[in-house]
C-alpha cells in the first residue's frame, strides 16, 4: 500500500480562538503607532528646521489612510493569523511574499528589543529630570547609570519577560490589560494636552531662564545650537519632515496579523485600523502644535541639535517634554502624569507587538516553511508558546544590540528602514489581487466597488506610489541608510530568510507536499 500524502496544512484548525474585541485592538493600534514617537520627534526636530509639523503629519496621513484602508479590507476579507502575509503570499508570489514578510517580521522582532530599550531609557530621563530640578546629583547620576549598558540590558530583559508572560496567558486577559492601559494612557494624554495649552513660549522662556539662573539662557540655546530655518521657506522644510512623519504612522497593519482571533471582524477591523488612524492623526497634529507653541520651535530645534551632540545645557533628559513642563508648573504629580502619557504607550504596545509577531511566525509554520513545533498552541492558554519564546529571544537580541553597539541609533534606523520598502509588496499585491486571484476575490472580499479598477486596486496603487516616493525621499534625507553596516544587516536578515525558505522547500518536498501546492490554498482560520 502506498503512503498517503500529508494534509496540505499542518492541521485543520489553528487552535487559536476568537477572543479579541474591537476596542482592545483599537488601543493596541494607538499604542503601536504612537509609542515612542513624541520623544523621538523632539529628538530629531533639528533635521527639519522651520517645518510645519502639523502640516507634515496631515500630509503623511492622507496616503497612509489609503494603505490603512487596504489592510482593513485584508483583515476583514481574510481573517487569518498573519493575514497580510497570507494575502501577499497567495496574491502576488509565495516566495517573494515570504521573503518580504520574513524581513518585516525580523525587523519587528528586533524592534521588540529596541522599544524595550527605549521604555527603560525613559526611566533615566525621569530620574535625571527630577535630579536636575531639585538639585539632587544622586538622582542625576542614577538616571545616567540606568542608561549605561548593563543596567539598561537587565531592566530591558525584565520588561520583555513581563510582556512575554502576558502574551502567553489566555488572550482575553492579555487584551483586557492592553485595553485598560490604553484608557489610562489616553486620560494622561488629555491632561498633558491641557497643561501644554495653558502656557506659551514667553512663559516657558521665563521659567527656563529662572531655572538656569540666567536671563538670556533661553536665547543662548537658540544661538549655541546654530540651527536656522532654511532660506527656501516652509514648504521645503516641511517636505524634509515627511520621512519622519510617514514613519510615525507605520505599524497600523498589525491588527491584520491577529484578525483570525477578532470577534465580529467586519465591524471590528475598521475600528481597529481606520478609526484608530484618524484618532492618531488628530493626536499628532495636536501634539506638534501644542508643543511647538508652548516651548518655541527654534528652541526645540536647537535643543535637539545640542542633545544629539551631547552638549545640551541640562544633560541626561534628551528632548523630554515633561521636564520642560516641570520648569513651568513645578508640579511633581503633573510631571509623573506626563511621563505616563509618553511612556505607557511604548510599554503596553510591546504586548500586541509580541502577539502580532507570533502570529506571523505561526502562519509561516502553518504553511510548513518553519518547523511544525513553532505552531504549537497551548491547550490551556490558547497561545503559541514556542513562537512567543522565539520572539522574546529575538527581542532580547535586539535590546542587547541597542545597548552594546557603538552605532545603536544606526541599528535602530536600519531596522526601521525595512518597513519603508516592506510595505510596498502588499501594496502591489492589492493592485493585482482582483485579477490574479479573481475567484477568491469574488467569493471572500468586501468593498468590491469598481471605478475602472476595483477599490482595493486603487488603494494599493496609491499606496505603492507614495511608498516608492517616500522610500526615495527617506534615502535622500539619510533616514534610509545604505552604508556598509546597514547593507550587512539587510544581507544577514534576507540571507537567513532565503536559507529558511530553501530548507522548508526541500523538507516539504521530501514529504511529498511541494510548497507550491500549499500556497495555492487559503489556510484555515
Amino acid at each position: 500500500m502506498g503512503q498517503s500524502k500529508p494534509p496540505v496544512f499542518l492541521r485543520e484548525a489553528t487552535g487559536l480562538i476568537r477572543e479579541v474585541g474591537a476596542w482592545p485592538s483599537f488601543m493596541a493600534t494607538v499604542g503601536l503607532v504612537t509609542g515612542g514617537v513624541p520623544v523621538l520627534w523632539v529628538a530629531i526636530m533639528y533635521t527639519a528646521p522651520g517645518a510645519s509639523w502639523p502640516l507634515a503629519f496631515l500630509i503623511a496621513f492622507i496616503p497612509t489612510l489609503a494603505m490603512a484602508g487596504l489592510f482593513t479590507i485584508i483583515g476583514v476579507s481574510m481573517p487569518r493569523s498573519g493575514g497580510d502575509y497570507v494575502f501577499t503570499t497567495r496574491g502576488l508570489n509565495p516566495y517573494v511574499g515570504f521573503m518580504n514578510y520574513w524581513g518585516v517580521n525580523i525587523a519587528y522582532v528586533l524592534n521588540v528589543g529596541i522599544f524595550g530599550y527605549y521604555a527603560t531609557e525613559y526611566f533615566g530621563y525621569v530620574l535625571s529630570g527630577f535630579g536636575a530640578f531639585y538639585g539632587n546629583q544622586a538622582l542625576v547620576n542614577l538616571g545616567a547609570w540606568l542608561t549605561t549598558t548593563y543596567p539598561s540590558v537587565a531592566l530591558g530583559f525584565v520588561v520583555l519577560l513581563i510582556i512575554s508572560s502576558l502574551a502567553i496567558i489566555r488572550p482575553r486577559y492579555a487584551w483586557a490589560w492592553i485595553f485598560w492601559s490604553g484608557v489610562l494612557s489616553l486620560i494622561c494624554t488629555v491632561v498633558m494636552f491641557a497643561a501644554l495649552a495653558n502656557f506659551n513660549q514667553a512663559s516657558f522662556a521665563a521659567a527656563y531662564n529662572s531655572f538656569m539662573g540666567n536671563s538670556t539662557a533661553y536665547n543662548a540655546v537658540i544661538q549655541q545650537g546654530a540651527v536656522t530655518s532654511p532660506p527656501n521657506g516652509m514648504v521645503f522644510a516641511t517636505a524634509a519632515a515627511l520621512p519622519f512623519t510617514w514613519f510615525a504612522y507605520t505599524w497600523y497593519n498589525l491588527p491584520a496579523s491577529w484578525s483570525g482571533e477578532v470577534k465580529h471582524v467586519k465591524r471590528s477591523m475598521p475600528i481597529a485600523i481606520l478609526l484608530a488612524m484618524a484618532v492618531i492623526a488628530v493626536f499628532y497634529m495636536a501634539l506638534s502644535w501644542l508643543v511647538t507653541s508652548a516651548f518655541g520651535q527654534p528652541f526645540l530645534e536647537n535643543w535637539s541639535s545640542l542633545a544629539a551632540a551631547g552638549t545640551a545645557p541640562v544633560p541626561g533628559i534628551g528632548g523630554f517634554i515633561p521636564f520642560f513642563a516641570l520648569l513651568v508648573y513645578k508640579s511633581t504629580p503633573l510631571y509623573i502624569v506626563m511621563f505616563i502619557a509618553l511612556w505607557l504607550p511604548t510599554f503596553f504596545s510591546l504586548l500586541p507587538l509580541v502577539i502580532s509577531q507570533t502570529r506571523y511566525i505561526f502562519a509561516m509554520s502553518f504553511d510548513r516553511i518553519l518547523p511544525e513545533k513553532v505552531a504549537t498552541v497551548s491547550d490551556r492558554f490558547h497561545t503559541p508558546l514556542v513562537a512567543t519564546i522565539l520572539v522574546t529571544v529575538g527581542g532580547m537580541v535586539g535590546l542587547s544590540l541597542m545597548a552594546i553597539l557603538p552605532n545603536s541609533g544606526e541599528f535602530a534606523t536600519a531596522t526601521f528602514a525595512v518597513f519603508t520598502f516592506g510595505f510596498i509588496i502588499p501594496a502591489i499585491t492589492g493592485v493585482i489581487f482582483p485579477f490574479r486571484k479573481k475567484q477568491i476575490y469574488e467569493d471572500t472580499f468586501v468593498a468590491k466597488k469598481k471605478f475602472i479598477l476595483p477599490l482595493i486596486s486603487w488603494l494599493g496603487l496609491g499606496s505603492a506610489l507614495y511608498l516608492i516616493y517616500s522610500t526615495w525621499l527617506a534615502h535622500q534625507s539619510g533616514s534610509l541608510p545604505t552604508d556598509s553596516f546597514s547593507l550587512t544587516l539587510y544581507g544577514v536578515i534576507y540571507g537567513a530568510g532565503l536559507l529558511v525558505l530553501v530548507v522548508g522547500y526541500l523538507r516539504t518536498r521530501a514529504k511529498g507536499l511541494p510548497l507550491d501546492l500549499v500556497f495555492k490554498e487559503i489556510p484555515p482560520e
